[in-house]
């Protein structure tokens, strides 16, 4: 499955700065000049010329801000072209935080770096300068680890969406104040078409979503606790099902819990049970503590997707290794029922045996399946999984799926690539979208 990694991603979004500002610069004829302005650290530039290297850097960042948060927006409509670009949502997500979080330095850098003319007001300047605080707050809202655990997750999501007005904020800025790039065709066309298409991206998310992504609506049927914070939620539909593929997730939103917050969760059940939807859940914040308590039968569910790439349509042809930690084996749940030409080892990671509430299921089905083997992982008792400890046979020749802790996946990762195995060969799930 090839996808727009983030070690691609970002050189591109680099490397296009770099051409166009480049052919710009070298066939500038103009006379931009730095009759007065001001500059953070460096003094105040009188009668420079363009060629200055405050100015250039300081749009350079400035130019790459509007584009990197562009992108973001574009990622955020969650289009199906774009998440197949990216190898699904959850991968798209992780770069749209670490972009966030890059272009705050960037936005720092321009700060920092670009000269202020002192000839004449413009409104543009102060306006640049709330846009450029409103942004920094929200990504460290939105970034930060403490935050993000002390910040309920409907309120955080609310402030999130205003970094479109933040954003608009900090092009109208662009346009208004001096600047080189006015004067640069290539540059300008690309980085005031991109703030276009950003815009309008935040604009059909915040208000026009809800009107092309119709939601299909289910009822809470069976509602089961099954310790130590998992839940596991059945639903049926009232009109049309959803399609979706063995591990795949969606969007659940409970109006009786809340009426506008969305949750990602995987569907545990199969597709061809279409009348019977899924989703296993473990209390791991504000909204899923206790979900279990939170719901009754007969409840309104409103489900939007399906999403994700975590499918084994393009590796059945291999043997295959899933590696699953703790509420990681919800997609694997799915999977199982799947059908294969080649032997599955499925491998569940938990801290103790009290955790894994599917073990006798999971053992029945590999019980009924010679090509389907199961083990469970009681770190407790036999420590922290490696790959020596799953003797794989030949491992450059086989797939790995895995789902989990993000400690987990490096590890294994790590370990799998010093075994010679292709990265094309290694598929995982990200687990928050926060």
């Amino acid at each position: 499955m090839r996808r727009l990694k983030q070690e691609i991603y970002f050189p591109i979004i680099v490397g296009i700065h770099f051409i166009f500002w480049a052919i710009d610069l070298y066939f500038y004829q103009g006379s931009f000049k730095e009759v007065s302005s001001d500059t953070m650290f460096f003094g105040e530039l009188t009668d420079v010329t363009w060629k200055n290297p405050h100015r250039i850097l300081g749009e350079v960042f400035s130019s790459w801000v509007v584009t990197v948060f562009a992108f973001n927006f574009l990622m955020a409509t969650r289009a199906r072209w774009v998440e197949n670009l990216f190898g699904g949502l959850d991968k798209m997500y992780l770069i749209h935080r670490r972009s966030g979080v890059i272009a705050v330095f960037l936005l720092l850098a321009h700060f920092f770096v670009v000269p202020r003319d002192l000839v004449e007001f413009n409104p543009g300047k102060p306006l640049g300068f709330y846009a450029f605080a409103l942004i920094l707050i929200g990504v460290i809202l939105s970034a930060a680890p403490i935050f993000k655990r002390k910040i309920p997750y409907h309120k955080w999501i609310n402030f999130h969406k205003l970094m479109g007005v933040f954003y608009v904020m900090g092009v109208v800025h662009g346009i208004m104040v001096l600047s080189l790039i006015k004067e640069l065709p290539i540059t300008r066309i690309y980085v005031f078409g991109m703030a276009f298409v950003g815009i309008v991206a935040w604009f059909y998310r915040a208000f026009l979503f809800g009107l092309f992504n119709k939601k299909l609506y289910y009822t809470v049927n069976t509602v089961k606790d099954l310790g130590n914070g998992i839940s596991e939620i059945g639903l049926v539909p009232k009109a049309k099902e959803l399609g979706f593929r063995a591990g795949q997730f969606a969007f659940f939103t409970f109006p009786t819990i809340s009426k506008r917050e969305q949750h990602p969760f995987t569907i545990s059940s199969h597709p061809n049970d279409k009348s019977h939807l899924q989703i296993t859940v473990k209390g791991l914040g504000d909204f899923t503590d206790g979900l279990a308590d939170k719901l009754n039968g007969g409840d309104e569910v409103r489900v939007e997707g399906p999403y994700g790439k975590f499918t084994t349509a393009h590796s059945k042809e291999k043997e295959q290794i899933w590696v699953a930690g703790g509420i990681g084996i919800t997609p694997f749940l799915s999977l199982i029922k799947d059908y294969y030409t080649n032997k599955i080892t499925l491998f569940w990671c938990v801290a103790n045996e009290d955790e894994a509430p599917y073990r006798k299921r999971l053992e029945e089905t590999a019980k009924n399946n010679p090509l389907l083997d199961f083990i469970l992982w009681p770190s407790d008792k036999r420590g922290h999984i490696n790959v020596d400890d799953m003797s794989i046979r030949d491992p450059k020749e086989k797939s790995y799926f895995v789902c989990g802790p993000e400690p987990l996946k490096k590890s294994l990762f790590k370990q799998l690539k010093a075994e010679g195995v292709k990265q094309q060969d290694i598929h995982d799930e990200e687990f928050s979208f926060r």
